[in-house]
This record gives structure tokens, C-alpha cells and sequence, in this order.
């Protein structure tokens, strides 16, 4: 099954790819409960290891996949992760824990009896097994690594086969999508910063650095007016007096002469 699962991502990738999906834009996807992948993960692995422990193992891995694509129904191939794992499950638990293994997918796979005799994990399936469809009834002739594979099994590669050829994709054409509309907004900005014209001072308008163009009316209350310009004393008023001085001097001298006769 392992060879399968690496077999199903590899592919998934080239097939994102070639749609012009990127690995960048795969590790952008948002995974809520993400720590759940985590334990499907770790469960999976102690029912390999520990053969007393595969039905718990299972069990648990199924109800993460469970939880985690109840959390995330737009992330594709989860639910075939879950499906997938919740038939192996349902299979090894009604068989006292071990998967039953049919004797002509072994043979057409090209086992012998005796690896699966040798296995902790399997036990050939006769008429006492359960759910004998849920088994590994599936013959996978892989060069260097063949087996029997469950119908559970090619769910679980399809789930992750999927998930490694949509998933890119859509994360790819989402971040384009967000940069197109990112860049429009920018260049509207912009047509509008151009197309707004600049307003004409108005008459009697007082230009500041912090008043800015205002009118005359329109000054803070109680700013003093400026004081009328005050008359010059100097020579122009010398000259002044002088000038009256000559004008009343014909009048003196009449005035002199009539008082005279």
C-alpha cells in the first residue's frame, strides 16, 4: 500500500503541474484542524508497527479522517481519505483484527501463501471471513513490490492522488485571482488621482502654509486688522508749512496796507 500512496502523490503532482499548479501555492492551503492529519499519520503507523494495536489504530486514524474532512469539505480527497479508511477499518475489526487476503490476488500478484502465513498482519481469507468485498481482494503486480490491495486501500491512494492534483490548482488560480483584483484596485486609484482637476485659486483667496486657500470672509475671527499707514513728518510736511505760510502772506500785507490808509 505504501508504494501505492507514494505512486498517487507523485502523480497527482505532475498532474497539478502541468495545470500550472506550484508547490508554493500548495503549502498556502488552509487546512483548519490541521493537527488531525497529524494523528492519522502516527495512528496509522503503531498499527504497523504494534500488530495488537491495528484495530485501535485504525479506528482512531478513521475518526481524525472523519473529524478533519467534516472541517474542511472544500479541500478535495478527504473524504475519500476517510471513506477509504473507514472500510479497513470495518474490515480488520470484524476479523479479530488482521486483513483477510484472498488467495487468487496473491497468486495473481505473484505471493506466496507462506508471506502472508509470515505476517502478522494478514491471514488468508476462507469461509469464515467477514466482509470478504472489504478485503484485500485487489491484485497490485508492482515490479519489486507487489500486493494485495482493498478496495479501502485504492480509496485512500485515490483521496491522496486528488488531493495533490486539485489542491495546487485551485490554490494557484486563487492567488492570481487575488493579484488581478489587488492590481485593478491600484490601477483605479490611480485613473482617479489623474482625472481629478486641480481647482483655480478663487479671488481674495489667502494662501498659507496652514490656513491653505481661503477667502478674505472666511479669516479666524479676531485677527487684527492692519493699521492705516501713519502720515509721514519730515520735509513733505516742512514743505507743507511753508507753502501755507507763503500763501497767508499776501493777505498779511493787505490787510497791513488797508489798516495803514
Amino acid at each position: 500500500m505504501f508504494v501505492l500512496l507514494v505512486l498517487a502523490l507523485l502523480v497527482g503532482l505532475v498532474v497539478a503541474r502541468l495545470r500550472g499548479g506550484t508547490l508554493d501555492a500548495l503549502g498556502r492551503v488552509r487546512v483548519r484542524l490541521g493537527w488531525l492529519a497529524v494523528v492519522v499519520v502516527l495512528a496509522l503507523l503503531i498499527a504497523a508497527v504494534a500488530p495488537r494495536l491495528q484495530t485501535a489504530g485504525w479506528l482512531v486514524a478513521a475518526l481524525a479522517a472523519a473529524m478533519l474532512a467534516a472541517s474542511n469539505r472544500r479541500i478535495p480527497g478527504l473524504l475519500l481519505l476517510f471513506v477509504g479508511l473507514a472500510l479497513n477499518t470495518a474490515a480488520i475489526s470484524t476479523n479479530h483484527g488482521r486483513m483477510p487476503v484472498s488467495t487468487e490476488a496473491i497468486s495473481s500478484a505473484g505471493l506466496t501463501e507462506a508471506d502472508v502465513a509470515r505476517s502478522d498482519h494478514y491471514v488468508l481469507a476462507d469461509h469464515s471471513t467477514r466482509l470478504r468485498p472489504l478485503t484485500d481482494v485487489i491484485a497490485f503486480p508492482f515490479w519489486g513490490a507487489p500486493a494485495a490491495l482493498s478496495v479501502g486501500d485504492v480509496l485512500i491512494a485515490s483521496g491522496v492522488g486528488l488531493f495533490a492534483g486539485l489542491a495546487p490548482v485551485r490554490a494557484s488560480r486563487t492567488l492570481r485571482a487575488r493579484r488581478a483584483a489587488r492590481d485593478r484596485r491600484r490601477q483605479r486609484r490611480q485613473d482617479a488621482s489623474e482625472d481629478t482637476p486641480d481647482l483655480p485659486t478663487p479671488a481674495g483667496a489667502v494662501i498659507g502654509p496652514r490656513l491653505g486657500r481661503q477667502p478674505v470672509g472666511a479669516l479666524p475671527a479676531g485677527r487684527p486688522a492692519d493699521p492705516a499707514p501713519a502720515p509721514r513728518r519730515g520735509r513733505m510736511a516742512a514743505q507743507v508749512n511753508d507753502e501755507r505760510h507763503d500763501d497767508d502772506e499776501p493777505e498779511r500785507r493787505s490787510r497791513h496796507g488797508e489798516e495803514e490808509a
